[in-house]
């Protein structure tokens, strides 16, 4: 009997421990982003926030005390966190200025904010907003970029609406990034950035990664669909970006990024799959699923696909075209 309870104990002190640990980490970065905004004061917080708990472990026994006290500092703080929220009115980088907006009229597709932004750098650049119209009806493919950036583990991804005589769009789901604020994965688990999707012209889309983006590697792939199937993804982005004018969102790296978004805003037609997480494969699970060119072997599909060069070199006029003729999945 002895021995059980002794086990008992053992197993419950873990369970704390572990649960403390969870509550310690969610809580520092909470502390130095939501509350300390990332600056010097938030190091202070954080560090304070370490110097308490383990005071409180070392000082107060028995540890399940110490352990009610930090759960209880932890549920107001929670409740805290949870009441706030995202807004559309912020200081924004110029890139994400405008939100879009989608009106249907019969086949008549009006999408306004269409950013159009010409780079001479990632710091030099002009933006340009403009509304353009498509008719539903002539959208009948559908094109995959991929963007890579120094680890195979993510990517990117955007989606090349094609209307055909109308011309194309690119659809991208990103952050919303304000004045002076850079992209950071712990940073996006907490509750310091927007969701945004952005309509844009694919040179800005390509250009802004191919050319004025070290270590950048972009690859285009034609979509393997039927017609009504990219009718319907189009119009699935049509709702969110309506939605988000009115009702803004919170991005998350993990459960509210570019990926994820697009896998939820689905009608649970699609599988799931650890690859929709872990991103890096995405291109190879669409592969897989016989939604891209297979009369070649993937990785040869991929190498051949990689469009830095051709993207750098083609002109303004044409330019998807340009590159589109130089691939094996649109011969």
């Amino acid at each position: 009997m002895i021995n059980l309870l002794n086990l008992a104990e053992i197993l419950a002190a873990a369970v704390a421990g572990f649960l403390i640990g969870l509550v310690t980490l969610w809580m520092a970065g909470a502390l130095y982003f939501d509350v300390g905004r990332g600056s010097k004061f938030a190091k202070w917080l954080v560090a304070a926030w370490g110097v308490l708990l383990l005071s409180l472990f070392l000082l107060w026994q028995p540890w399940w005390q110490p352990f009610l006290l930090v759960l209880a500092i932890f549920a107001p703080f929670l409740v805290w966190w949870l009441s706030q929220k995202p807004s559309n009115d912020r200081d924004w980088n110029p890139n994400f200025v405008q939100l879009a907006r989608v009106v249907l009229e019969g086949d008549l597709v009006t999408i306004h904010n269409v950013r159009h932004t010409e780079y001479r750098s990632l710091t030099d650049f002009t933006v340009h907003y403009e509304t353009r119209a498509y008719h539903l009806s002539r959208l009948v493919r559908v094109d995959l970029l991929i963007v890579f950036w120094g680890s195979p583990l993510i990517c990117h991804p955007l989606l090349v609406f094609d209307f055909g005589d109308d011309g194309r769009i690119c659809a991208s789901i990103e952050v919303r990034y304000r004045k002076g604020q850079k992209y950071g994965f712990f940073r996006s688990l907490y509750r310091q950035q927007e969701l945004i999707y952005i309509y844009c012209d694919e040179r800005d889309a390509i250009l802004k990664r191919s050319k004025h983006s070290p270590n950048h590697d972009v690859y285009l792939y034609r979509i393997q669909a039927q017609t009504d199937e990219i009718q319907k993804v189009f119009l699935e982005y049509v709702v969110i970006t309506n939605n988000l004018a009115v009702r803004p969102r919170w991005y998350n790296g993990i459960t509210t990024n570019c990926t994820t978004s697009f896998y939820r805003q689905r009608d649970h037609d699609l599988d799931w799959d650890l690859r929709w997480l872990l991103n890096g494969q995405l291109d190879h699970m669409i592969y897989d699923h016989g939604r891209l060119d297979n009369r070649i072997p993937f990785a040869e599909l991929k190498e051949k696909s990689r469009i830095n060069e051709l993207a750098n070199e083609a002109p303004l006029e044409g330019f998807g075209d340009y590159i589109r003729q130089r691939l094996p999945a649109y011969q």
